[in-house]
C-alpha cells in the first residue's frame, strides 16, 4: 500500500532519521546542480517545473525525520513530499515525450498533451489522498460530476474552442508551417493552443484565431512544393500571341523560385479595348515569397518586353501628353555608336568607315537588375558593349557552385569570343544593375572580314592576347599555349565562321 515520504518508499531507511536528512538534502543539492546546467540550454529549461517539484520534495524529506511520525504536520509533509515528486515524474515524463516527438518532426498535439498531463496529475492526487490521508475519494467524485456540469454550461463558447481545437488536431488540416487562407485573412500557422490557433501574417501581424471558427470556415492550405497562382497583363494588338507567349515563358524559366513541373503556362484571355490581355500561371516553390516573386515576373517582364520592342498600352480614353526631347540627328548617332565601338580594345584601331560597317547590325536593348543576359555553355552569335550600368560575370567552379569572377561597367564588352569562333558562352553574365548595352551582331563582320582579311588577323592578335590573361587569371597558371599559336587557331575558326 502506499504510505510515507518518496524516501521512505524507495529507501529502507528504519529508524535512521539523520541519515533520512542527510539523505533528503544531497538530493535537493543534486537537484540544484542539474538545474544549473540545464539552465544553460534552452531547450532544456523545459525540464524547470519538473525540478521545482523535485525541490519541493527534497526539501521536504529534510524536515520529516525531525518530527515525530504520527504528528499531523509529518503526516501532511508526508503527503506534500509524495504530491510533488509524483507530479514532478509526470512533468518530466510528458516534457520528454514532447521533446522526442518534435525531434522525430511530429506535429504533437499541445492539447491533447496538457489534457493527459492534467488527467494523470488528477489521479496521483486521488491517490496520495485515499492512501496517504486515508481521504474516501468516492464523494469528491460525486461531487467532480455535478461541478462538471456547470462548469459546463458557464463555458460553453470556451470548451466549443476545446473541443473544436481537438478536432483540428485529429483531422489535421494543417499542420504549424502550413500557409492557410480563411475568409479574409492569411498567415503562416504558429500552433494550436486550447482556445485559438495561432497565426502571423505578412506584415507580421499575430492572429489568434478561435478554433471554433477555424473548424466551420472553408480553409485553403498553401502546403506542398508547387502552390499555383496567376498574374494577368494587356499589350499591343501589334504582337503575335505566340511571340508574346514565348518571351513570358522565357522570363519565366529564368526565374529560380519557380517550379518546373507543372510547367508554366499562358493563355489568351481576352480581347479588350485596347489591348490583348494574357493570363500568366506559374507554380512556386514557396508560396511564403509569393509577393517577392510577383514582383520579378512583372520586373523582368518590362524589360524583356521593352527589348522586343512589344507596347504596354495605355487605355484609349486616356491622353497621354509627354515632352519628347530633342532627336539626335542619324550623323550623330552613328558617330554616337562608333565612339562607343572604339572603346572596345579589338576594334579601337580601326578606322571610321571600317566601324560604321558594324553601324547597321548594331542595336540597343534594357536589362533589369538580376536579368541573365546570357548563359554559360549556350552558343552565341552576338557580342555585347556596356553602355550605362553594371553587370557581373559568373563561372561554373570545379564543383558545380557560381563563381564570382569579374563585374564590368561602361565602357567594357563581352561575348565577342563566342561571336568571332563559335565557342559556346565561357560564362554567365547577370545585370547587376538596370543596364544598357549595345549589341553587335556577326553580319556585321563578315562584310568587313571579306573586304579586309588583315583586320581578322589583327584582332585575332590582340583576342590571343587577351584571352592567354583572363585564362591566368581565372585558373591562375600561366598558359602553356603561345599567344601566336593561339591567334592561328581563332584566325582559323573565324574563317571557318565568316568564310574569308
Amino acid at each position: 500500500m502506499l504510505s510515507g515520504s518518496p524516501l521512505e518508499i524507495l529507501f529502507d531507511l528504519g529508524s535512521a532519521p539523520l541519515g533520512h536528512a542527510l539523505l533528503g538534502l544531497a538530493l535537493l543539492a543534486a537537484v540544484a546542480a542539474i538545474w544549473a546546467l540545464l539552465h544553460r540550454d534552452p531547450a532544456l529549461r523545459r525540464y524547470g517545473g519538473a525540478l521545482a517539484f523535485l525541490v519541493i520534495a527534497f526539501a521536504a524529506e529534510i524536515v520529516i525525520p525531525g518530527l515525530a511520525p504520527r504528528w499531523k504536520t509529518a503526516m501532511t509533509l508526508r503527503g506534500v513530499a509524495l504530491l510533488a515528486f509524483s507530479f514532478g515524474l509526470v512533468r518530466a515524463l510528458f516534457v520528454t515525450l514532447d521533446e522526442v516527438a518534435r525531434r522525430r518532426q511530429r506535429d504533437f498535439s499541445t492539447i491533447f498533451r496538457d489534457l493527459a498531463t492534467l488527467f494523470v496529475y488528477g489521479i496521483v492526487f486521488l491517490m496520495v489522498a485515499r492512501f496517504e490521508f486515508n481521504v474516501d475519494v468516492t464523494p469528491l467524485l460525486a461531487t467532480s460530476a455535478l461541478v462538471t456540469a456547470v462548469i459546463g454550461l458557464a463555458l460553453q463558447e470556451t470548451l466549443g474552442n476545446v473541443f473544436s481545437g481537438l478536432s483540428l488536431q485529429l483531422q489535421k488540416p494543417f499542420a504549424p508551417g502550413d500557409w492557410v487562407r480563411f475568409g479574409a485573412h492569411l498567415g503562416r500557422v504558429q500552433g494550436i493552443g486550447w482556445r485559438s490557433t495561432r497565426l502571423i501574417t505578412r506584415s507580421l501581424e499575430r492572429l489568434e484565431v478561435p478554433n471554433a471558427v477555424l473548424a466551420r470556415d472553408v480553409i485553403t492550405n498553401y502546403r506542398g512544393n508547387a502552390v499555383g497562382d496567376d498574374l494577368f497583363v494587356g499589350l499591343s494588338y501589334d504582337a503575335p500571341p505566340n511571340r508574346v507567349k514565348e518571351i513570358i515563358l522565357r522570363v519565366l524559366h529564368h526565374n529560380p523560385q519557380l517550379a518546373h513541373s507543372p510547367a508554366p503556362q499562358v493563355w489568351v484571355v481576352e480581347y479588350g479595348d485596347f489591348a490583348v490581355k494574357y493570363r500568366i500561371r506559374f507554380w512556386m516553390i514557396d508560396y511564403a515569397e509569393q509577393d517577392r516573386v510577383r514582383d520579378e515576373i512583372m520586373t523582368s517582364l518590362w524589360y524583356a518586353l521593352r527589348r522586343n520592342g512589344i507596347e504596354i498600352p495605355f487605355p484609349i480614353r486616356t491622353l497621354h501628353l509627354k515632352r519628347m526631347p530633342a532627336t539626335v540627328t542619324d550623323d550623330g548617332r552613328q558617330r554616337e555608336l562608333v565612339g562607343a565601338l572604339r572603346q572596345v580594345d579589338f576594334l579601337s584601331n580601326l578606322d571610321e568607315n571600317e566601324l560604321a560597317r558594324l553601324v547597321p547590325n548594331l542595336y540597343e536593348l534594357e536589362y533589369g537588375r538580376g536579368e541573365t543576359i546570357c548563359r554559360e555553355g549556350e552558343s552565341g552569335d552576338t557580342f555585347y558593349v556596356v553602355w550605362g550600368g553594371t553587370v557581373e560575370i559568373v563561372a561554373q567552379g570545379a564543383g558545380g557552385e557560381q563563381t564570382h569572377v569579374a563585374d564590368l561597367s561602361a565602357p567594357a564588352f563581352f561575348g565577342e569570343m563566342s561571336l568571332l569562333t563559335g565557342e559556346p558562352r565561357a560564362a554567365t553574365v547577370r545585370a547587376k544593375s538596370d543596364a544598357r548595352l549595345l549589341v553587335v551582331e556577326r553580319e556585321g563582320f563578315e562584310g568587313m572580314f571579306r573586304a579586309h582579311p588583315s583586320i581578322a588577323e589583327a584582332i585575332c592578335r590582340v583576342l590571343a592576347t587577351r584571352q592567354s590573361e583572363l585564362r591566368e587569371r581565372r585558373e591562375q597558371a600561366i598558359s602553356s599555349e603561345t599567344d601566336e599559336s593561339r591567334s592561328r587557331k581563332l584566325l582559323a575558326a573565324m574563317r571557318t565562321i565568316f568564310g574569308f
